[in-house]
């Protein structure tokens, strides 16, 4: 992908191949363990998710693409090392999440090559983040959470620290933002959001359910290493070629009555996680986006009454589908006003 060189160098990982890539490829892999994302949720996002929690239970309407924006920019920040002035906390998440937004924008799918504007473009963006990830990779002061300072302590240069660290920053921030909204609106349009409250087991099956009825990355790009033949179309070495996930993720032959959305499905194996994409090339935030999905859906799912969406807003011309706005609250059922009201009663105690 000569266009992520451009922007980004060598190091990149998505224009990497062959033996070097999939060793880098190994050692992210350990990097990016159970134990580094569940810290992450726990100190990163799990303030975020009480305090969406707060507002619905107190009957506020809440834009929760909006709140996925914070959230994704959070996560992102948090991996970088950038340590935010809690006084302008809202502006740096903001900030994050243009510039993620504008390097998207640049890396269009029909593209080999970026024109000499918008190199510039992507450099001025590269630059902006390549500081805040040097800032976090020379600190002195630990970072548990910096994907910037975990890399270094694994004797990765800066270069390519910077290079791994901008690319699963800009990958994560908007699957996340758009992917979930849409799995929420899912989930309270087809009514089986009452199910999952009652089923809190089914909560993996709805986020794989989710993810594979939404599809966030609808297409992605892939280069032809040898000469072969799919299904009666020829493909030469060095040609590219588009894979549509969409279509993939909704037909029969792999998804019985696949255009149905269905958290109580169980799903094959290897076909299960395939929008995160196969082979060397799989989605190296396959297992945060998973765990990040299961921990928002998780406190929706344990509201004291049924969530409704109000005003929808779509996000057209956008690299990624979905909403730009979603509105929503809680109707609170019987069970949630008791509670509600037992807890004012006490509180006035």
């Amino acid at each position: 992908m000569g266009f992520i060189t451009q922007a980004l160098g060598s190091y990149a990982l998505l224009n990497m191949d062959g033996p070097e890539h999939r060793q880098l490829k190994r050692v992210l892999q350990d990097v990016f363990s159970t134990k580094y994302i569940s810290r992450l949720l726990s100190s990163v996002t799990d303030p975020l998710v009480a305090g969406l929690k707060a507002d619905l239970a107190a009957g506020r309407t809440v834009d929760f693409v909006a709140f996925m924006k914070t959230f994704a920019s959070a996560m992102a920040c948090a991996m970088m090392g950038i340590a935010v002035d809690p006084a302008d906390e809202r502006g740096a998440y903001a900030d994050m999440f243009a510039l993620a937004t504008e390097f998207t924008a640049l890396a269009g799918l029909g593209k080999r090559r970026l024109s000499a504007v918008e190199v510039t473009k992507a450099h001025r963006i590269t630059d902006r983040l390549a500081a805040h990830i040097r800032e976090s990779y020379d600190s002195k002061t630990v970072r548990e959470n910096s994907l910037a300072q975990r890399l270094r302590a694994m004797g990765f240069p800066f270069e390519a620290a910077k290079g791994v660290v901008i690319i699963v920053m800009i990958g994560a921030t908007e699957l996340i933002t758009y992917g979930l909204p849409r799995m929420l609106a899912l989930l309270v349009d087809s009514g089986q959001m009452a199910r999952l409250r009652a089923r809190p087991d089914l909560l993996d099956r709805a986020v794989d359910e989710g993810f594979r009825m939404v599809t966030p990355s609808n297409v992605v790009l892939r280069a032809v290493t040898a000469d072969c033949e799919v299904r009666g179309v020829r493909f030469r070495q060095g040609t590219r070629a588009l894979v549509v996930f969409r279509t993939i993720m909704r037909r029969d032959r792999y998804f019985p009555n696949g255009s149905r959305f269905d958290i109580e499905r169980t799903i094959d194996p290897q076909f299960r996680r395939l929008l995160f994409g196969a082979g060397p090339h799989a989605c190296l935030g396959t297992g945060l986006a998973l765990a990040e999905a299961r921990q928002v859906l998780n406190v929706m799912r344990t509201l004291g009454g049924e969530i409704e969406i109000g005003t929808r807003r779509y996000n057209r011309r956008q690299t990624y589908p979905g909403y730009s706005s979603l509105a929503i609250r809680l109707r609170r059922d019987a069970a949630g006003r008791q509670a509600a009201t037992t807890l004012r009663s006490t509180a006035a105690r």
